[in-house]
């Protein structure tokens, strides 16, 4: 299972992390996805935990927008204690794969604008996120953190129609079988048949019933079950 750093400036791209962060806890679960809001508790020390982090993931995504190297003041990615230029430092010197993310439009800073530590981050070939092709870009992220290309991404093998006929006609057979069971039971305790019991406008009802749960049972375990074997490749 790959872990993956998120990191970002909060008055910058925040609400674009949130969303791929939010698409990447769906796929890998949270605890492999480091995202300082959700992920560093109280009291801890942000930078150790941070550098920790880093050092142990398998991708770090670096979401740069138009702000994060702003030109109209002194920007902080220069001052040598800013969290995201040790974030980015500390990737470059360890984590396999660093990979920039340009939201909105953002481009590329020039290698002369940034300190010495961090251009090797120029050299890392970027995509984009943008807000009117967001699904398909944050799908080309995902698809690239994985190791697949955009033909490629296991998170929508929605199943083949015949695996998931098969798994509701399983759910529909496991469903009666328990149905049988408890009209045995009833039968045995009752001394009646629960059909009888219940009447035929019931007892249809009942069946109906039994044949719809039984067949969302299993589309739900079918789809579980797709999601696990994706999670283990992954």
């Amino acid at each position: 299972m790959k872990t993956v750093f998120i990191s970002y400036r909060r008055q910058d791209t925040a609400p674009a992390a949130g969303r791929v962060y939010d698409r990447l806890s769906r796929m890998l679960s949270k605890r492999h996805v480091f995202f300082d809001v959700d992920t560093i508790g109280g009291g801890k020390d942000f930078v150790t935990e941070m550098t920790e982090a880093v050092k142990k993931s398998d991708v770090v995504l670096l979401f740069i927008g138009k702000r994060w190297l702003d030109p109209e003041h002194a920007p902080r990615i220069c001052e040598p204690e800013d969290h995201v230029r040790a974030e980015v430092r500390v990737a470059l010197q360890s984590s396999p794969m660093l990979l920039p993310v340009l939201v909105d439009g953002a481009v590329m800073p020039r290698a002369d604008k940034l300190p010495e530590d961090l251009r090797g981050i120029t050299t890392k070939n970027a995509l984009p996120l943008r807000h009117e092709t967001f699904d398909d870009d944050a799908e080309n992220i995902l698809a690239t953190i994985m190791g697949g290309g955009r033909k490629q991404r296991s998170w929508e093998d929605q199943g083949s129609l015949g695996a998931k006929v098969g798994y509701a006609v399983a759910g529909v057979v496991v469903a009666f079988a328990l149905w049988i069971v408890l009209g045995l039971t009833y039968r045995w305790l009752m001394g009646q048949f629960l059909a009888d019991t219940i009447g035929n406008s019931a007892n249809a009802i009942l069946l109906a019933t039994i044949v719809i749960v039984g067949a969302l049972f299993g589309f739900v375990y079918e789809a579980k079950r797709r999601k696990r074997r994706f999670q283990e490749l992954a």
